[in-house]
Parts: structure tokens; sequence; C-alpha cells
């Protein structure tokens, strides 16, 4: 196993300079190109590293263009700052151009305020549920899946079945480390799973035996960082697309501990595009 492999390793920054970071995008963290979950880790940790504040509020991303399996720079500067809360502002920037642009809240741990919660909810035992190589033990997947154990509750449709409402629901963790002592970095295994899986939350409803003609490459995602994310070996994930039309295609996610609670939202814009070669 290499070290690229590893969650926490893979998202690793190399310093340049102040506010300057070097990246690298591997091809073991891509489907079409450099996963957009992955390169918005990237950018979330180099904000970590640039802020005096403890964790990450709120995440607003658009990507500009496709990057190459190669290395890649980022640049954090300061928007607004203050003693409970920072704006940083993040680009990603290969060959001189531009793939994705952040803005980042950050917060310092346990500020006072009103507490509630209506959001928990009642789950299975993580250990209770098959894994994916049960439920499908005829289905290849891609080498980017095994970055992470999985469990669907209510995963892609198989061969045959009919059409349903657009969501997928599951556990899943991260191999072979769980979580990451990095708060920006173990934020993003939420970041990976929205991204990843908001664009396979439409194959319910447009069921098919071989790959879609169709691929949607987020144009923009916004997250809110609710709790941290490290206590949680398991992440409970929901992520729907409810409508799709006119090129584009909307998704909704969160991410909850095996216990219910809520740590982390997000939803998107994805554009459609001719699959290549389809």
């Amino acid at each position: 196993m290499q070290a690229s492999d590893d969650f926490e390793q893979a998202t690793r920054l190399q310093p340049i300079g102040k506010g300057h970071w070097a990246v690298d995008l591997p091809e073991s963290w891509g489907l079409w190109s450099p996963a957009g979950g992955f390169i918005t880790t990237l950018a979330l940790r180099a904000t970590g590293e640039a802020s005096s504040l403890s964790r990450p509020a709120s995440m607003s991303c658009h990507f500009l263009r496709m990057g190459k399996y190669a290395t890649a720079e980022i640049r954090v500067e300061p928007v607004k700052a203050g003693k409970r809360s920072e704006l940083l502002r993040a680009e990603l920037i290969q060959e001189g151009k531009t793939l994705l642009l952040c803005h980042v809240w950050t917060v310092s741990d346990m500020l006072p305020g009103l507490v509630h919660d209506d959001t928990q909810e009642e789950l299975p035992d993580p250990e209770s549920v098959p894994t994916f190589e049960e439920q499908y033990p005829d289905e290849p997947s891609h080498p980017f899946f095994r970055h992470f154990e999985q469990r669907p509750i209510r995963g892609t449709p198989r061969k045959g079945e009919a059409a349903r409402d657009p969501e997928l629901t599951g556990f899943y963790r991260f191999t072979p480390r769980a979580v990451a002592e990095d708060a920006f970095a173990d934020a993003g295994r939420a970041i990976i799973l929205m991204d990843t899986f908001g664009w396979l939350a439409q194959y319910p409803a447009h069921p098919t035996d071989g790959p879609s003609p169709w691929i949607a490459p987020n144009i923009d995602y916004h997250y809110r960082f609710h709790r941290p994310t490290s206590h949680a070996d398991w992440l409970h994930m929901r992520v729907r697309a409810p409508v799709a039309e006119n090129g584009l295609m909307a998704t909704d996610g969160e991410i909850r501990d095996a216990q219910g609670r809520l740590l982390v939202t997000g939803s998107s814009q994805l554009m459609c595009l001719p699959r290549p070669g389809g």
C-alpha cells in the first residue's frame, strides 16, 4: 500500500512560502479527473494551515476546470480576520490556470450561543449492514472506492431494478486510517463522500446496465460543518439528486456519525456533459 492510499497522507501540503503550498493530484484519488472532493479537501486543509482558528464553519467552492494527475499549487489569503471567526480565500492552480476557487469561514472551538438539535436520527449499527462486496458480489468497483469500506443501505440499483427516487444512503469508513488528526483534513472525509456520491445519486432514477451516457462535474458546492468529525470512524451518508433538467442536476447531502448526530451538510449544482467515448 502506498502513502497516497492513506487519506491523511495524500492530502498533506508541501510549504513553498507564506500562504503558498505545493500538492500532488494522484490518479488514485481521481475518477474522470482529480476528484472534486479530493481537491476541495486540499484547499480546506490549506485554509486550516493559514487560519489562526481551530475548525471550519462553512465552505463555498467553484470548480472552474478539470485538472490533470500532476502537481499543483494552492494559495490562501485572508479576507476578514476576527477573534471569533476568519474568512479565507483559497485558489488551487495548475499550469497557471485556476481549477478551484473557495471561500472558507473558520471559527474557534466551543463558541457560546444557542443550543438545540432537531436533526437526530436513529440509525442501525454499521457492523450490522452488509458490505458492498456482500451486496454486489458480481459488480466491479472503481479503484477510487477502495479508499473506504462501503456498507450501503439504499445503494445503487442492481441490474434489472425499476427506477426509484434518486437517493443513496449508507455507512462509510476510510481505510487504512479511519480518521485524520488534523480537523480540517478530517472534515474532508465528508466532502469526499458527498462530492463523489452526489453524481451517483441519479442512478436510481435512471437505472442502466452500463455506465450512464452522461457525466456531470460539479460547478459549485457549499458545505456547512455543524460539528467536528474526528470522533467518528463510521460516517453515515445520505445524498439526494432531487431535480435534473436543462443540463443541470442539483444534489443535497448530509453526513452523520453512527449515533445519528448531524455533522456536515452540503448542496451542489452539476452540469451534465456527454460521456467521453460514449
